[in-house]
């Protein structure tokens, strides 16, 4: 496994292990529809979950760094992806949306913009890095995750927290996935004769 693809490993498991934390200290944004955003904005909670949302940021950016290192269009491409990722996801993080509607409006906003770019990033991840049928059923969760969690956003079901959660467990596995395929084409490029 490249050091690339440890490190986005490692980045799921800094997120879901800090959340994993935050529903210990307390389940209530699980219930009422509430979602992970809820953690940043409860007392107890905020400490771990904005360590979640660093720790993955910080090791999303290293993972980023080191495809840069190894070179290629596609590893360039990707590594763009996660620092966009990384962005959003502190966006998110910054803007409570219990301060005031302001940051409620830009709390929402970050959200969608996380997710349609997750949603984007990861149709790119099908198509151009990991094609077949094993990633585009991880894919297919992805969406169905985000369709749930959107609807739910919208008060149509209460499925908020059990959408974004299978909407991000799918692309982090599309993440690790794409590194592993990246890294496995360098290995048959550098093995090929000149």
């Amino acid at each position: 496994m490249s050091a690339a693809a440890r490190n986005l490993v490692y980045a799921q498991i800094a997120f879901f292990g800090f959340l994993l934390l935050c529903v210990a200290i307390t389940d209530a944004g699980l219930a009422h529809n509430h979602g992970f955003s809820f953690y940043g904005s409860h007392p107890s909670t905020l400490v771990p979950y904005a360590l979640g949302f660093v720790t993955c940021s910080w090791l999303l950016a290293r993972a980023a760094t080191q495809l840069d290192r190894e070179g290629g269009e596609s590893k360039t491409r990707f590594a763009l992806g996660l620092r966009v990722v990384v962005l959003l996801l502190l966006f998110d993080l910054l803007t409570p949306d219990t301060v005031n509607s302001a940051f409620y409006d830009a709390h929402i906003a970050a959200s969608v913009l996380l997710f349609l770019f997750e949603a984007a990033f990861g149709l790119w991840i099908v198509a151009r890095v990991v094609p077949g049928g094993a990633a585009a059923l991880g894919y297919g969760l992805q969406i169905l995750g985000g369709v749930v969690a959107g609807l739910s956003e919208l008060q149509w079901i209460g499925l908020l927290s059990e959408g974004i959660l299978v909407f991000q467990l799918a692309f982090g596995v599309l993440l690790v996935a794409a590194t592993g395929e990246l890294g496995e084409r360098r290995e048959l490029s550098s093995a090929l004769p000149n």
